[in-house]
């Protein structure tokens, strides 16, 4: 073999060993990269359209009067006596919800001040410790709002050392309902 020979040899030799490289990269680190961005095209595609119908809910539900606030806080005009009836339904569904046993249910005398009637109702339940912030959190952040009030608890000896503590607790629950307008 000539030496002219010999560098064409090893010119082809080097473009083959080169092309194989790039066949290599092409189907190892290159692939997998572009995959990777296809998957995150994929979830900001997921992101956009979620957004889009949380934009279309919130616009939606734009509030429409001016006293949204107002009736945010307040049971609407309606009859002291299904006032009542909702918001001992609510302590029910909500007591239940927080995995509290309720034992009673007294209506308290309502009250009228400033255009607005105070509703309120005694609680006697009993649960554990997370059952009672449960409950209470969930009131409290309810819609309209309520406002507990006059808590008492009492615990019982646990049965067990893994056993959670037994407590009977009380409180007073008080809602607000709008007065009619005149």
């Amino acid at each position: 073999m000539t030496p002219a020979e010999r560098s064409t040899l090893s010119r082809v030799a080097a473009l083959a060993i080169l092309a194989g490289l790039v066949v290599m990269f092409c189907a190892g680190p290159l692939a997998a990269y572009c995959g990777l961005v296809s998957d995150n095209n994929d979830a900001l595609a997921t992101k956009a359209a979620l957004l889009q119908r949380y934009r279309a809910l919130a616009d939606a539900k734009a509030p429409s009067s001016a006293s949204a606030p107002e009736a945010a806080l307040l049971y609407p005009d309606m009859p002291e006596s299904q006032a009542s009836a909702l918001l001992q339904e609510m302590v029910k569904n909500t007591a239940s919800a927080a995995h509290a046993q309720v034992l009673g249910l007294q209506m308290l005398r309502s009250d009228t001040a400033s255009g607005a009637t105070r509703i309120g109702v005694r609680v006697r339940a009993s649960g554990d410790m997370a059952s009672l912030r449960g409950l209470l959190y969930a009131l409290e952040s309810a819609r309209p709002g309520l406002y507990a009030d006059n808590l008492s608890i009492q615990a019982h000896a646990a049965t067990s050392d893994a056993a959670p503590i037994a407590l009977d607790f009380q409180f007073d629950v008080s809602g607000f309902k709008a007065e009619p307008k005149s």
